[in-house]
């Protein structure tokens, strides 16, 4: 590692071979960003320092390290030229070291097309043809909810249900999204959507790529692909239109091989080479990919999260676009998808779309934050918007040119993207002397509609028009469909796999996600055997007489309710992996009904393990009836008790679009069930209009079969309890009798079977039906599942919205409201030397090393670090994508909970003291917030925790509202 001073002005940190963890922390004083989150301009510069600190930096998170000093970069003329003479034999194995040499990259990115698009160079032999379906957008309007039409939900939320004018989906005050756009993207090109946050760009993407249009409220215009309008293309298969979001959400128990070989199997073409069998087209597509994007070193590595250790951020980027290639898309929309790679990482990404778009003619739309002149280059045009509006379209070549024209100046040495989305910007934009360019983004539109540009690109639009439908690209495209499906599939499916293969996949996937949570697999088997014993405990030896015969009901009750709640994690499974079924559905990966099938094959070997040792420890210890076939009943009852529930809850889940709200009605529905479970009170008991509850009770049938099994054939001993009339003076039981229901006069015992039909009116002679009515009930709850996750969808394509509290919505893409907010964003900016009041102080450090506990030792992580930054300066800390830098910062701001940390760290040259968490502001690579908070919630609630207990209340919520306007984030 090197520290190279620049003057007093920029540092430059430089790691190699790190990888990192993750952690979350805050702070304010000494501020620590992890900014990897696409800073791919790489533009900065800086001057060395003649005594660096110095050392190298070791590597990573879960045991993996790579080599990326001799990465070379793909060059894609070669590429083409080469993809087209390669002979059918090429397979790119996995390389020994994580980086790729050029060669690697361009086998890599033909081997994967090659495959999952049944090669270019093998399709003239076996009939194979390329999908060219180009995109063609006509007059395109997306109107969206306002703000007002959802608002954030309180305890008393669920009563707003009760008046109907709350029951309009598409309620509040409706704003355009997208107004009036129109644009193309031939086959064989590539399309570049510039635009700030709130541009409209990830609206445009899901468009383009035919997602859901469920969330919005109108969209008008028209959007062909090929010639084929949106629904008839919709209905030829999923998958062929791709939307990759932003956000990388995987199973974090999965390595990164499980995720990878899940996709494989469910887009495995059934046309593959001559004696390829399925096995070996997965390894060679895999190790291919794995090499292409450098992960060859991480295929075992847990894929991880904000709360698991697992890949770095940029590690995790790279398979998620692994994931979205796997997929095999005609129209691929690519969201910000160079978010967290290093910018290497990022342009060796977009010259291998490039080289993808070029050779198999595919359709390519992306949206990139802060991307590089280099990565600009590689698009052929351009969609520029703002406020949902079109402000330029056309040449990629042409568009800086076109804002210079207008009035606007470039800084030096600032990239073209940042420039084309700066002029937008009231803060950013540079306006040369004499110009008076548009500042809003209706002026923008205006100034764009009467250009000579917009001419050209309507005539240029209406020109590929004709010629698609000169062309009719449809009857290939049809063609090659039928033959990327695997053999089995029906014809008319719109997904590659068969049911059966899907579902195999899913079941080996499910229990890989379930398997690979050692800890909580552990925790929840210790937890069942300490519960165990103390139900047993409570219920210890139940005698077989009066007393015992009381207290068995509630015994059985509580093991039915225990094995019942053991699938409560099944509830919140519902949500949790909701934007991965969307993502995977969308990809055309599986029927979400087959992934719930799946579901279910692994809890019954999962479920019926729990029971069983449940079982086993309670019916001992209760003192139930020692006979072989009613333990087996007891023990398949809680069983199958346990699966029901399980299926249960998911319906509820899978019915709401919340978890709040399900969990409003899980409750309601679980009071009624367990009151109406027919032990307390009894089904006599009950209420005429309420006994359907208990006949509709899952609970009700389970109850019955174990209180039927254990009573059947019983008796209960009354001679030294619960006899009338009691006394010395009554010792001849002629002229005595049990006081329990269903005894017989003149007898000393009652008999179990006739206790429970005088108490309860269950029949033990129906103790079969109960059972059967239970299995029933599963079943039933499965195919509702089934049917309920195929159809109904409740997160469509990561379309997101903005919650506001009642009345505090603002207005959305309206002109006023636009030129307010730039004016309040101004003066908070201008003040900003006031606004962000910070001590400051001179923080070195030297000697660092970090080691955490693997299996089998310890690996180091930081080896001998050493730096320093002081007031009045930047640091940046530079390293390619998994080089240790979040670890780094992790440890420079005290956030690592574990592994050991060495080395001398001093604030001022002072020993750091117990407060320098809290004076530390360390801003993290992932955003990591409680999500019941609104914005201004959480900061000042951060604000009145962290800042000095001597600032008064009132002036720290002054702080607060200054920031929020400074980030443009009051409203």
């Amino acid at each position: 590692m090197g520290v190279n001073g620049g003057g007093d002005d920029l540092h430059e940190v430089e790691l190699s071979n790190i990888h990192q963890g993750e952690t979350s922390s805050q702070g304010t004083d000494l501020p620590f960003l992890d900014t990897n989150n696409n800073i791919n301009n790489n533009n900065a510069s800086s001057s060395s320092s003649s005594q660096p600190f110095s050392s190298g930096i070791n590597n990573n998170n879960d045991n993996n390290e790579r080599d990326r000093d001799n990465k070379e970069h793909v060059d894609v003329a070669e590429g083409v030229s080469a993809f087209q003479k390669l002979d059918a034999d090429i397979a790119s194995e996995a390389r020994g070291a994580g980086g790729t040499t050029t060669e690697e990259a361009q086998q890599g990115g033909f081997n994967i097309r090659e495959y999952f698009e049944d090669s270019v160079r093998e399709h003239g032999a076996i009939g194979h043809k390329l999908k060219k379906m180009g995109l063609s957008v006509h007059d395109l309007t997306v109107v969206g909810q306002g703000a007002d039409a959802t608002t954030i939900d309180t305890n008393l939320s669920i009563f707003r249900w009760l008046w109907p004018g709350n029951w309009n989906p598409k309620r509040g005050t409706p704003f355009n999204i997208l107004h009036n756009i129109n644009a193309f993207c031939k086959d064989g090109e590539m399309l570049l959507v510039l635009g700030r946050p709130g541009a409209g760009c990830s609206t445009f993407l899901r468009m383009a790529a035919n997602t859901s249009r469920r969330p919005y409220v109108e969209v008008r215009g028209q959007v062909t692909y090929g010639g084929l309008d949106a629904s008839e293309f919709a209905k030829y298969g999923r998958g062929e239109g791709i939307y990759v979001p932003e956000e990388d959400v995987h199973y974090p128990t999965l390595t990164v091989e499980e995720t990878m070989m899940f996709a494989l199997k469910n887009k495995t073409p059934g046309s593959r080479l001559p004696e390829e069998r399925h096995r070996d087209f997965r390894n060679k597509v895999f190790n291919t990919i794995m090499s292409m994007f450098g992960l060859t070193k991480q295929t075992q590595t847990m894929v991880g999260n904000e709360y698991m250790r697992g890949l770095s951020g940029g590690e995790r980027k790279r398979m998620t676009i692994s994931e979205a290639m796997v997929a095999q898309g005609t129209v691929d929309c690519w969201d910000c998808s160079t978010r967290g790679l290093d910018a290497a990482s990022a342009y060796d990404y977009a010259k291998s779309l490039r080289i993808m778009t070029d050779t198999l003619r595919k359709t390519t739309i992306a949206s990139f934050y802060q991307a590089s002149d280099n990565i600009y280059d590689q698009f052929d045009r351009v969609l520029i918007l703002e406020k949902g509006r079109c402000i330029y379209f056309g040449p990629a070549k042409e568009a800086k040119q076109y804002f210079i024209d207008l009035g606007f100046d470039c800084e030096p040495r600032k990239s073209t993207p940042d420039f084309l989305t700066g002029v937008t910007n009231p803060q950013e934009r540079i306006v040369r002397p004499g110009y008076n360019p548009p500042s809003n983004s209706a002026e923008f539109e205006e100034v764009w509609q009467r250009s000579e540009h917009k001419a050209r690109a309507e005539q240029e639009q209406r020109q590929y028009d004709d010629e698609i439908r000169a062309n009719d690209p449809v009857g290939d495209f049809r063609e090659q469909l039928l033959l990327d499906k695997s053999k089995g599939a029906r014809s008319g499916s719109k997904y590659s796999a068969t049911i059966r293969e899907q579902v195999t996949a899913l079941a080996l996937r499910q229990w890989q996600v379930w398997f690979g949570d050692k800890f909580g697999l552990v925790t929840s088997y210790i937890s069942i055997i300490v519960q165990a014993l103390i139900y047993g405990s409570v219920f210890y030896q139940m005698t077989p007489d009066a007393i015992g015969l009381l207290t068995r009901g509630g015994a059985l009750f509580a093991a039915l309710l225990f094995n019942a709640f053991l699938a409560i994690g099944a509830f919140a499974g519902t949500f949790m992996g909701r934007s991965i079924l969307q993502r995977h559905r969308a990809y055309g990966l599986y029927h979400p009904a087959a992934y719930h099938i799946a579901q279910v094959l692994l809890d019954v070997p999962i479920m019926g393990m729990q029971s069983l040792v449940f079982a086993i420890i309670t019916y001992f210890m209760y003192g139930l009836h020692l006979q072989a076939d009613k333990f087996f009943i007891f023990f398949f009852v809680l069983w199958l008790m346990a699966l029901c529930s399980a299926e249960l809850f998911r319906l509820i889940g899978n019915l709401s679009p919340s978890l709040y709200l399900s969990q409003q009605v899980l409750s309601l529905v679980l009071i009624m069930m367990l009151t109406y479970v027919g032990f307390a009170p009894t089904y006599q008991s009950m209420k005429p209009w309420f006994q359907w509850i208990h006949w509709a009770n899952p609970f009700g049938y389970a109850f019955r079969a174990l209180f039927t099994n254990e009573m059947k054939g019983q008796t209960f001993d009354c001679s030294t309890s619960s006899h009338i009339p009691a006394g010395p003076a009554y010792l001849d039981p002629a002229f005595r009798v049990c006081s329990l229901p269903g005894a017989t006069p003149g007898a000393t015992f009652v008999d179990g079977d006739a206790y429970l039909l005088a108490t309860y009116q269950f029949d033990t002679n129906q103790r079969g039906l109960y059972v059967m009515a239970l299995l029933l009930f599963w079943i039933l709850y499965i195919f509702l599942n089934a049917l309920t996750m195929e159809y109904l969808s409740w997160v469509s394509s990561g379309h997101t919205q903005h919650i506001y509290k009642r009345g505090k919505a603002p207005k959305q893409n309206d002109a006023a409201e636009e030129a307010r907010n730039a004016e309040i964003v101004a003066k908070a900016s201008e003040n900003i030397n006031t606004t962000l009041e910070m001590r400051a102080g001179v923080f070195m450090w030297n000697n660092i090393n970090y080691t955490v506990p693997v299996p089998g030792g310890e690996l180091q992580l930081l080896d001998n670090i050493g730096g320093w930054i002081k007031p009045g300066q930047m640091t940046a800390l530079m390293g390619s994508s998994g080089a240790g830098k979040t670890t780094l910062l992790d440890v420079l701001a005290q956030r690592k909970t574990q592994g050991k940390v060495e080395g001398t760290m001093l604030l001022n040259g002072m020993p750091l003291r117990v407060d320098f968490e809290r004076i530390t502001g360390y801003v993290e690579q992932m955003d990591v917030h409680d999500p019941h908070l609104t914005v201004r919630e959480a900061l000042l609630f951060s604000a009145k925790l962290r800042q000095e207990a001597h600032v008064p209340l009132q002036e720290k919520e002054d702080y607060v509202e200054r920031v929020l306007e400074m980030m443009d984030m009051a409203s």
